[in-house]
């Protein structure tokens, strides 16, 4: 058991590690089979047993290897001709956000979460073709480095594209990986040390794998209403929890 713990975090217990193990199998099914809402709900997990500081780039990390996990059993139902721009994009908003990002306490960034993630489950994001997708891309980037998941901003961006569900995620997945990618350049490049994370963080990547793959095989039809009310209360109210300690931080 001392083992063990050597391997995991200061802040992070051995209970906590394998709720997180176990809730990311969980979102990485839900991010499959209904495109979005594994990525909120992991970093409303997250905020419960991680410091806030660490919120944001962590969780970036873990989407990174659960997003990556979708194109790796969707490769051939991927767009290029999306992805591509959507990837120049990613890169300029990564920059803005991590020179934003760097000047604000973890107090307002808990906050920003809180409210981004009210915001994507009660606003609505704006309809955008595809000669949108670079703009998408850096606006999108820039506030997934500054309040960690973006998902449903970026899914709003091929919503109206009419792909079919498998592509649907596929191509999403796709564009989040790159997404990831670069927000975790970006927090590495500010000077987050992920390294007392990264054996954590690779157990719940490859346990993510069985997750992306199970949900590939299930793509919710039947049940998703009922499916995406229960997500949408736990996130709601770990969207309120955020908030709440953000300003008691202050």
């Amino acid at each position: 058991m001392e083992l063990i713990n050597l391997y995991l975090p200061d802040s992070v217990s051995l209970a906590g590690a394998l709720a997180l193990i176990l809730i990311n199998l969980l979102c990485s099914f839900i991010s499959t089979a209904l495109s979005l809402g594994g990525g909120l709900l992991m970093l409303v997990s997250l905020s419960f047993i991680v410091p806030p500081v660490a919120l944001v780039p962590v969780h970036g990390i873990i989407q990174l290897g659960s997003n990556f996990a979708r194109i790796f059993v969707s490769l051939k139902d991927l767009d290029i001709k999306i992805i591509l721009p959507f990837m120049g994009g990613t890169l300029i908003g990564s920059f803005l956000g991590a020179n934003v990002v760097e000047v604000l306490s973890p107090a307002i960034g808990q906050i920003g979460v809180g409210l981004f993630i009210l915001y994507s489950l009660f606003g609505k994001f704006p309809k955008l073709g595809k000669k949108y997708i670079f703009f998408g891309g850096i606006a999108s980037s820039t506030m997934s480095v500054m309040f960690g998941a973006s998902g449903p901003l970026v899914a709003t961006l091929i919503k109206n594209m009419n792909f079919n569900p498998i592509k649907h995620v596929a191509t999403h997945g796709s564009m989040m990986t790159f997404q990831h990618l670069f927000k975790s350049f970006a927090y590495f490049f500010i000077g987050f040390s992920f390294q007392q994370y990264l054996p954590l963080v690779t157990v719940m990547i490859l346990v993510g794998f069985l997750g992306t793959y199970l949900g590939k095989l299930v793509l919710i039809s039947k049940g998703q209403s009922y499916f995406k009310k229960i997500l949408s209360i736990i996130l709601f109210f770990g969207a309120i929890r955020l908030i709440y300690f953000g300003f008691q931080n202050l």
